[in-house]
């Protein structure tokens, strides 16, 4: 006696997504378009993380620096890069906020490749197989394992397509919202980077040209020497300011990267948790049978 499931929509509707669903784990393709989404994002992501840490290293070589001057021949030692302190402790955190970021996406990359391995879609397509067994024949129907199995396949299937769905549902997002305001922060980032290195580079230069002058009188030297030391604070102003002008820009890559890693990621989760919970506990796979 073959004994099969009612012939409804319901059925129908669930054994086409199990049997797409298996068709995209063997054929690995929302894997490959999640990996290059995530790839591009750790890109990017390594990219600022070079840019923010060139803007550091410049920024703490400028900060030790140590101006000489000797008014009234009494000798006196100063340090104008410490009005750089704010403007430093703020890209030191940033860049630590990016190599968060870089992380958790280089964790995804990870597990994502573990989701495409021979063992894992073999247990897809076992889990499969059980899940269209359940739905359409009562061969489980007085297995004391059967609603072990069924939990299990779902759990196996729901795992498998974790990372790649929620990094695709987070990619549309980040697409639609936040990737303009991370090309504009990023591309203003890296012009600083640029700036405070230009800036740097003069700075070096005039305190190579004085030591090459050490031939000349000594009235000439106390002269330019008296000049620099009324400019220090101008110069390091200036370091000040172009790095004040980003400060609204890192504040929005902070925000582009925590709603990119944390957040969006944890949305798409609990949602597809509760999904998954709806799936489990469904009365679906309780559905009566009948003979044919």
């Amino acid at each position: 006696m073959n004994v099969v499931r009612k012939n409804s929509p319901k059925n129908w509707v669930m054994s086409t997504l199990i049997i797409i669903l298996l068709g995209l784990g063997s054929t690995n393709t929302i894997d490959s378009i999640a990996e290059n989404k995530l790839e591009a994002s750790f890109s990017n992501a390594l990219t600022t993380f070079a840019v923010v840490r060139g803007i550091n290293a410049v920024i703490s070589v400028v900060q030790g620096t140590e101006v000489a001057i000797e008014p009234g021949g009494v000798g006196v030692i100063l340090t104008p890069g410490e009005i750089l302190d704010p403007a430093n402790d703020l890209i030191e955190r940033f860049s630590w906020i990016v190599l968060a970021a870089s992380t958790s996406l280089g964790a995804q990359i990870v597990l994502l490749k573990i989701g495409t391995t021979v063992l894992a879609n073999y247990l897809v397509i076992l889990s499969g197989s059980i899940l269209l067994i359940s739905i359409w024949t009562s061969i489980l129907a007085n297995s004391s394992w059967r609603n072990l199995l069924i939990k299990s396949a779902i759990l196996v299937i729901f795992i498998r397509f974790l990372i790649p769905i929620v990094t695709l549902a987070t990619e549309v997002v980040y697409s639609s919202i936040l990737s303009p305001t991370y090309i504009n922060s990023q591309e203003v980032l890296e012009n600083v980077e640029n700036d405070v290195q230009e800036l740097q580079a003069r700075d070096s230069s005039s305190v190579s040209d004085e030591s090459e002058e050490g031939i000349l009188s000594s009235i000439r030297r106390f002269y330019e020497r008296t000049t620099n030391s009324m400019n220090i604070s101008a110069r390091y102003k200036e370091y000040d300011q172009k790095i004040a002008g980003a400060s609204k820009h890192i504040i929005n890559l902070i925000v582009v990267f925590i709603f990119q890693t944390l957040v969006f990621p944890l949305i798409f989760l609990w949602l597809a948790i509760r999904l998954f919970s709806l799936l489990i506990n469904s009365n679906f796979w309780l559905q009566p049978t009948y003979n044919n």
